[in-house]
């Protein structure tokens, strides 16, 4: 009896020690997890603490090339960076964020995307104006730079992005080099409602012009479109007006997709056509044409993609530019592909390419592409 008193007594006294033990104790703090944010659709987080939404993206691709000699370039007698190799690799990143809040002006939006890039190709193979003044073709082209960057609140946008003038491009890897493809710094506003749109802009013209543009440039380029969403169509016309070394003109672009679910989901088909005068040749075809005071120039391309399996998809693409009182006056170029998607975020493809210049050689092209983006 006296020894079950006594380890009762011993419990009971471990209990109050080890009490007052814990009552000394400092609570911790509440950890603050990132909650999710569904505001703005999948993939946005809080930022701890605030209420803006954030998301991040990216991509990297490797990319394997061959190609006729005509393909390679700069090509000159006198160029250093000749070479006759008729393969290269290119390796790329993209790295995108995107911040949102919500206010009573409507979302507030920050998004900026940047780029980098390893690759001995064609110096003209990217976005000329943002690479470094310098670079070497012999020992590799290594840049790194800012694609797109904006602020949007409501339907005003400043900023660098893509054009509202231009459309997609097609549906292979690459698209067409003949059509209008532009980023520029840029001040929008947007409307849009029951599936019609209405976007309008002031576009910096040395974006687009380059050393194309005088030197006495007195105006922004004037951009705008219409854009439509019914059913399994989709489409956009868009007007443009600009200044250049050439002299001022105007510019029209029209362009529909249509979705072939109906054949296999995921199928469409897409047609643009585009008309400007010669002095703003770059609002109808940006690759092969140069300015001219007088005459005019008009591009089309199209585009068709079909799904063989959920995984497995093919696109053709084809464009072609006519261009009056210029020495060469119409090039096209088809494109073909195969392209393998086994799992989301990643694809594996190899497309073809054939280029045609009046007065010239064709050249080829074949790219191999692994990309894998979030």
């Amino acid at each position: 009896m006296k020894l079950k008193t006594f380890l009762l007594s011993s419990a009971a006294a471990f209990m109050v020690v080890g009490g007052a033990q814990a009552a000394d104790l400092s609570v911790a703090e509440p950890v603050n997890y990132v909650k999710v944010c569904d505001a703005f659709g999948a993939g946005y987080w809080y930022i701890p603490g605030t209420d803006t939404c954030l998301k991040v993206g990216g991509l990297v691709r490797m990319d394997i090339k061959f190609h006729s000699d005509s393909a390679v370039g700069p090509i000159s007698s006198d160029s250093p960076y000749d070479h006759s190799a008729s393969w290269e690799f290119a390796t790329e990143t993209h790295l995108t964020v995107t911040a949102k809040s919500m206010t009573e002006y409507g979302p507030l939006t920050a998004f900026l995307e940047l780029r980098a890039q390893s690759n001995n190709a064609d110096p003209t193979n990217n976005v000329v104006e943002v690479k470094p003044s310098t670079y070497d073709l012999t020992t590799g082209d290594k840049f790194a730079y800012l694609d797109s960057a904006y602020l949007e609140l409501g339907m005003l946008l400043v900023g660098r992005t893509g054009s509202v003038y231009d459309y997609s491009g097609g549906f292979t890897i690459d698209g067409t080099d003949f059509d209008s493809d532009n980023g520029a710094d840029q001040v929008r506003l947007t409307w849009a409602m029951s599936g019609f749109g209405i976007q309008l802009a002031l576009e910096d013209p040395r974006d687009r012009w380059g050393t194309n543009l005088s030197y006495s440039y007195s105006m922004p380029n004037i951009v705008g479109n219409v854009t439509w969403a019914q059913g399994p169509w989709s489409g956009q016309l868009s007007g443009g007006f600009a200044e250049t070394g050439y002299g001022s003109g105007f510019a029209v672009q029209a362009a529909a997709t249509v979705k072939l679910d109906q054949i296999a989901p995921g199928d469409r088909f897409m047609l643009k056509g585009a008309w400007a005068q010669n002095e703003v040749w770059s609002f109808a075809a940006t690759t092969g044409p140069v300015g001219a005071s007088t005459g005019s120039i008009w591009s089309m391309a199209t585009s068709f993609q079909h799904f063989w399996a959920p995984t497995l998809s093919s696109a053709v693409t084809f464009g072609y530019w006519n261009q009056s009182d210029v020495a060469v006056s119409d090039a096209y170029q088809v494109r073909g592909n195969l392209v393998w998607a086994p799992v989301t975020g990643f694809f594996a493809g190899v497309e073809g390419t054939y280029t045609k210049y009046e007065g010239s050689d064709g050249s080829w092209g074949v790219k191999v592409r692994l990309e894998r983006d979030w």
